[in-house]
């Protein structure tokens, strides 16, 4: 059958009939040749207008999957069977684009991990522009660059897949890379079946950081996390509403309620790029004035204005305040007392990508688990 509209997907509604199509033919389920349901049977089947049935039917045509044989109906061209999919699973990944910053602790771990695994294996590895995962470059040029990609041949993309980046645009030209690998962040609103995400478990993180918190002696709790992306943004993008540190908050609050903390327990604060110092200040003085405090920095460098509003109020960090960060980037080391933190194991998951790579898998969904680095705070 059919894959049916998701009223809650970002993407319109003709172009989820026409996808739903292609995803038909590209699994040889429509044969080439062979004729797919008329016009009637689509508005029938789908619940919709003959507007948007003709606009998928226009877009089908445009991407060369059917043509229409006046009085007799619409037809497969292109002999795109379950065969010609497996032979080309089978032809090796000669050439890999890396879509990630390549600096900083984290990203240079991943990064330089993959290449190392594929290097291994006679794989082209290239770094490509992280301009598609900048929230100030506009959607014409980010397709621009996609088109580039193409056109050099690129037969996987490995993608740092945050709210930035440009999930409308790349499911447009899903069909034109051999695979697709989403690893660390996955944000995307839109379904990309035949894609690998290889995530580290963010419900896993938000439990751990409870419990170690828990652990520490804590009674009110803190929550840094990043702003949610506007309902602007997950149009523009097809990126989701609920994040990694969505899911990370929601654990969170579980674990406390279910260590008998009520739900005015924790405190969430959000920002983008800079924190409101004055504002953390406030809300860092209302939770120590009720007792020994936690907080839980989603990324480690969001602990630093804790350290030095903290530093200002001349606070004892064993006595009154434990913090515990995200990522385990070099910050954990540099910050005193040493910052605990979690890491994402993204060397783990550089090497699951690489080896999907390598072994030209497909639809793999891998949540690593996350690894609690205990330090001074």
């Amino acid at each position: 059958m059919l894959r049916k509209i998701d009223t809650k997907n970002p993407l319109p509604k003709y172009y989820q009939i026409c996808d739903s199509i292609k995803e038909k033919i590209t699994r040889g389920e429509f044969p080439a040749g062979g004729r797919i349901p008329t016009c009637r049977e689509l508005m029938k089947y789908f619940d919709t207008t003959v507007v948007t049935i003709s606009s998928a039917v226009r877009q089908l045509e445009a991407d060369g999957y059917i043509s229409k044989v006046q009085g007799k109906g619409m037809f497969v061209t292109i002999p795109a069977t379950a065969a010609n999919k497996a032979e080309a699973a089978a032809a090796a990944v000669k050439k890999v684009g890396i879509i990630m910053p390549t600096r900083g602790d984290l990203y240079q771990n991943l990064s330089d991990t993959l290449v190392h695994e594929l290097e291994q294996h006679d794989t082209y590895t290239v770094p490509l522009s992280i301009t598609l995962l900048e929230d100030n470059v506009n959607l014409e040029h980010k397709e621009k660059l996609l088109k580039k990609y193409i056109a050099d041949g690129f037969d996987s993309l490995v993608i740092n897949g945050t709210r930035d980046f440009p999930y409308k645009l790349l499911h447009k030209y899903r069909h034109t890379f051999r695979q697709l690998n989403f690893i660390a962040h996955c944000e995307s609103g839109i379904d990309f079946p035949e894609a690998n995400i290889i995530v580290f478990d963010a419900a896993q993180v938000g439990r751990m950081a409870a419990k170690y918190l828990i652990e520490s002696g804590r009674e009110k709790f803190l929550l840094l996390g990043i702003e949610e992306p506007s309902k602007q943004l997950q149009t523009r993008n097809g990126c989701r509403g609920k994040t990694f540190d969505v899911l990370a908050q929601e654990a969170m609050q579980s674990v406390l309620r279910e260590a008998g903390f009520s739900k005015s327990a924790l405190t969430v604060l959000r920002a983008y790029r800079q924190w409101d110092e004055e504002k953390l200040s406030a809300a860092l003085s209302g939770m120590l004035a009720r007792g020994p405090s936690g907080i839980f920095a989603i990324g480690d460098f969001h602990a630093v204005p804790v350290y030095r509003i903290a530093t200002m109020m001349g606070l004892d960090f064993k006595k009154s305040l434990s913090i515990v960060g995200l990522y385990n980037t070099s910050w954990g080391e540099i910050l005193h007392p040493a910052l605990t933190s979690i890491s994402i194991q993204e060397a783990e998951i550089a090497k699951i990508a690489a080896d999907c790579i390598i072994n030209h898998k497909t639809g793999q969904r891998i949540l690593v688990e996350p690894k609690l680095v205990k330090r001074e705070t």
